[in-house]
């Protein structure tokens, strides 16, 4: 599962880390009611909502920008190995991911840049590759790119420990995944507004999209005309186009992350933008448009039933 389009002067590329990755609904949205899962299962089809188990059905995806010489990759996936005893669905993969990669025609030694929207375990995993029983970025020559307050809130956690179940799991996370690029690599913590890279009238700049986490950003490809946003997780699976201020059981603040959600889909309908998903189990970029009542839509999107 994986597409590539060009956006004004910028070739982005979905490569999926897992391409099937089944939650039960109220794991992912504790606050969903009987009457939301049922029109959900009423509405989504298999690609979203697996009627046997009656599990929502997401997938892991990672984007490679290439724009101007430059190559850009936005999440890095959940990552192998990782020992993650509390956040089961992320604990120890073993994919291919790497060969996935390397058939983009883009070596790992020639990426540039390096961002994650957020650093929850599933966005920032590739970040560092186990070798020889240690963990070393897995991008050598790239600087990576962290929001200033999304790297201070994970460090911080991680020296306010120890800690017990998800949160310790968490705090593995910036000691496996974002520490050995901070003692290894170059990086770089930065602000919204910072932008990535620019060349012939298109733009890839990072934009503040907090809720999720506290730092949490989306990455936008700005043309003349519209373009394309990498969203993150301010969205996580069509069942919030139906329920759009349905929040997910991870949100930090679901209050500002239901906002923000609205006000992405929002942008995406009134200024053209592709939005370009972490976790729909898809294989092309969302055209969002809302109806007659206010509610998004994405008509762009194969399987889902919007009227």
């Amino acid at each position: 599962m994986s597409f590539t389009i060009d956006v004004g002067s910028a070739r982005v590329t979905q490569l999926t880390e897992l391409a099937h990755w089944p939650f039960p609904p109220r794991e992912l949205f504790p606050h969903a009611g009987d009457a939301e899962i049922e029109d959900a299962s009423a509405r989504l089809t298999p690609e979203f909502f697996d009627a046997g188990s009656g599990d929502l059905v997401l997938a892991i995806h990672t984007y490679l920008v290439e724009i101007g010489g430059k190559a850009i990759v936005v999440d890095t996936g959940n990552g192998n190995s990782k020992h993650r005893p509390n956040l089961l669905p992320h604990h120890m993969f073993g994919t291919d991911y790497l060969s996935r990669f390397a058939d983009t025609g883009v070596d790992v030694g020639d990426v540039d840049l390096v961002v994650s929207t957020h650093l929850h375990p599933d966005h920032c995993g590739w970040n560092t590759n186990l070798e020889a029983e240690t963990w070393r970025p897995t991008f050598p020559r790239a600087t990576y790119i962290f929001d200033r307050t999304e790297l201070a809130a994970l460090e911080q956690l991680a020296a306010d420990g120890p800690h017990e179940g998800v949160v310790s799991d968490l705090a593995q996370t910036f000691e496996d995944s974002v520490r050995p690029v901070l003692d290894g690599a170059k990086w770089e913590a930065v602000d919204d507004g910072h932008v990535l890279a620019e060349s012939e009238g298109t733009r890839v700049v990072v934009r503040s999209a907090p809720g999720h986490t506290p730092g949490h950003v989306v990455i936008e490809i700005r043309t003349a005309d519209g373009g394309a946003v990498i969203a993150g997780d301010v969205i996580h699976h069509p069942i919030q186009f139906l329920y759009p201020d349905l929040s997910q059981g991870g949100d930090a603040d679901p209050e500002i992350a239901r906002v923000t959600r609205r006000e992405l889909l929002e942008r995406c309908a009134s200024e053209g933008l592709l939005l370009l998903p972490a976790h729909f189990p898809v294989d092309e970029p969302i055209t969002i448009e809302f109806d007659s009542s206010g509610a998004p839509s994405a008509s762009g999107l194969i399987g889902l039933a919007t009227s």
